[in-house]
This record gives structure tokens, C-alpha cells and sequence, in this order.
């Protein structure tokens, strides 16, 4: 277990990086979602029906995975990264439909910028620490 120094210093270090990372999917998943249903069921009478669907089936994984990766589940990052990859695409199908440039560059960066933290070395360093603290307890 950690001292209450360590904890400290633990959160210090990591916990920007870890809400960046959960901030910048759940931000892509939002705009990209939005966005998307809009352009292609904008006046359909279910649209509002099936932002909330859409939403919750990519929220879910995210917050179950960021959830297993703070218990320190080896797992977790598997569950998390089809979150952005699919806002990825579902960003890159928008591309040529007459959107705003500055959206369109705003709902690429985010799943990118997303994929990129979870792949820096700070997160992988606060995932290994992570499943230390699983093992010791």
C-alpha cells in the first residue's frame, strides 16, 4: 500500500494524464456522435433516440475501462482504445460532407490527441504502477 506521501505525490504525477485521456475520448465521443447523427438523420424522429443510444454504447466501454484501469486491471486499455479508434472513423466518414473545416479538424485531433496520451509514457509509467498496486494488495 501507498504512505499518504506517496499517494500525494502518486496523484501529482499521474491523474492529469489519466483525465486528459478519459476528458479528450469522452469530448471526441460527444462531438463526433453529435455531429455524425446530425448529418445523417437530421430530420428523423428518432434522432434524439439514437444520439442517446449511440452515446451510451461507446461511454460505456470508456468509463468500465478507465474504472479497470484505476483497480489496476491489465486488461483495461483494451477496452478503452476501440472508444477513440471508432470516433476516429466515424470522424473520417464526415470528411467531404460540407462541414466547417475548423470542426472537422477539431473531431480528428481529439481522437488522435486521445490515442496519443494513452500511448505516452507518463500513461503506460501510471498503468504499470497501477497493476503494481493490484499485485501488492
Amino acid at each position: 500500500m501507498m504512505a499518504p506521501g506517496e499517494f500525494q505525490a502518486f496523484m501529482r504525477v499521474y491523474f492529469p494524464t489519466f483525465l486528459l485521456g478519459f476528458f479528450t475520448c469522452l469530448m471526441s465521443v460527444a462531438l463526433s456522435l453529435v455531429v455524425w447523427i446530425d448529418e445523417h438523420w437530421l430530420h428523423h424522429p428518432d434522432n434524439a433516440t439514437y444520439t442517446l443510444l449511440f452515446s451510451t454504447a461507446l461511454t460505456i466501454p470508456l468509463c468500465l475501462g478507465h474504472f479497470a484501469m484505476v483497480r489496476g486491471w491489465r486488461w483495461a486499455m483494451w477496452a478503452v482504445l476501440p472508444v477513440p479508434a471508432v470516433t476516429l472513423l466515424i470522424a473520417l466518414s464526415l470528411l467531404g460532407r460540407g462541414l466547417p473545416a475548423l470542426l472537422l479538424a477539431i473531431m480528428l485531433a481529439l481522437p488522435l490527441l486521445a490515442l496519443l496520451v494513452f500511448n505516452s509514457q507518463r500513461h503506460r509509467e501510471m498503468r504499470r504502477r497501477l497493476v503494481e498496486l493490484r499485485q501488492q494488495r
